[in-house]
């Protein structure tokens, strides 16, 4: 999940607002990954509990008319994000070796991530996205001892809890970015796949390893974000220099810190980038499957199609229009500020089914939670109307 939250959308956005604001955002990151954490939460226990992916439990409870229409929305828009993160990936390796074209390096990036969910083996997914992960934390949070900030400074200023400039729409993107719509499908798909042949361990103990495997990837998604937002903080805040993309991180960082600096984040954003791509891919046989009610194996013909759809639609993108078109981008925010809201209030359905989680359906403490978190997400869908509509 770490690995599909953190892509080149991340990085891009925690960049641009420490660039912009310093280390006055840093409290809003930690509320954006907590509200993270209680987005996931309730799928973990409906899985484990039903054996059924959340994703199951709205085509059998609410119905394919609703399953379907929401797969179809999710691959819409993770084809879109694709392209970004495949090209935020051949944009960092473009800075180790410029001579390639980016296409080419996007084209690598997309097959590689293809061969690797066609082999379908989920310990072999487990694990490599294990090592990104890894990388990416070695990568930004080595970058930040290298940019040597100011400890008192990291949390006096980080954690003032005052939004900079009164500028609410930061606040609401900085959630965004950890809240991408098909993280929670995605990890019930996930634990279904990881459990499905343990009759073994114990409901309780797969409940407490689920808890415990989610409160880590969102610390380190925590961690990730906010070693990003200390070194853009530290180095380009107050100098001037314009932040417009992740990649213009590693080449304002090589001038300043060395290009030791320049090569870790490069990488981090290469990791970045190919994980989350690797992660759209991977998720489609499970998604489809279960939207439609049919196989969920990876070598069925429709679980194929959908993997290839996820591989090659970003490289004709970026073939056809040289980057991901803005109109794209557009849509595609359309569709998850939908989804988010959509996503969240089936979630919602199901954990207060009594009937068939028992003691495992969602408190009055954990409805309260799950409000919050269905407001935050409806006034992110609100930002994301307005912002396309000019009206901000």
């Amino acid at each position: 999940m770490a690995a599909c939250i953190v892509g080149p959308g991340t990085v891009t956005t925690v960049s641009v607002a420490g660039a912009t604001y310093g280390f006055q955002v840093m409290w809003i990151l930690v509320i954006a990954c907590f509200t993270a954490y209680y987005f996931q939460r309730p799928v973990v226990k409906f899985t484990i509990q039903t054996k059924m992916a959340a994703m199951d439990g709205i085509r059998s409870y609410m119905g394919k008319g609703w399953s379907i229409p929401l797969y179809i929305a999710l691959l819409l828009g993770a084809i879109a994000f694709q392209a970004g993160n495949f090209t935020g990936a051949a944009l960092a390796l473009n800075f180790f070796l410029p001579s390639i074209p980016i296409l080419a390096w996007v084209s690598f990036l997309a097959v590689g991530a293809l061969i690797i969910s066609w082999i379908g083996i989920y310990k072999l997914l487990e694990n490599i996205n294990r090592v990104f992960i890894g990388l990416m934390v070695l990568a930004f949070v080595l970058t930040v001892f290298v940019s040597g900030p100011s400890i008192a400074d990291v949390f006096t200023t980080g954690f003032s809890f005052q939004i900079p400039e009164s500028n609410y729409w930061l606040v609401l993107a900085l959630i965004a970015t950890t809240l991408p719509p098909n993280t929670a499908l995605g990890l019930s798909a996930f634990i279904k796949r990881k459990y499905e042949k343990d009759t073994v361990t114990p409901t309780w103990k797969k409940m407490k390893l689920s808890h415990f495997d989610l409160r880590v990837n969102l610390f380190i998604t925590a961690a990730i974000s906010i070693s990003i937002l200390i070194c853009a903080g530290s180095v380009i805040f107050g100098t001037g220099a314009v932040i417009e993309g992740a990649a213009d991180m590693a080449y304002q960082l090589t001038p300043l810190l060395g290009q030791y600096a320049g090569v870790l984040f490069a990488l981090g954003l290469w990791a970045a980038g190919f994980s989350s791509g690797l992660f759209n891919i991977s998720v489609q046989p499970a998604l489809f499957g279960q939207a439609f009610g049919t196989s969920e194996k990876v070598n069925a013909l429709p679980n194929r199609i959908m993997m290839l759809l996820a591989a090659i639609a970003p490289i004709l993108i970026v073939y056809l229009f040289g980057q991901t078109p803005i109109q794209l981008i557009m849509a595609a925010q359309a569709i998850n500020g939908l989804l988010l809201p959509a996503i969240v209030g089936s979630i919602w359905i199901l954990c207060n089914k009594r009937k068939f989680l028992g003691e495992y359906a969602n408190t009055l403490s954990q409805n309260i939670i799950y409000t919050v978190v269905m407001v935050i997400v409806c006034f992110l869908a609100i930002r994301v109307f307005l912002d396309i509509f000019g009206i901000i």
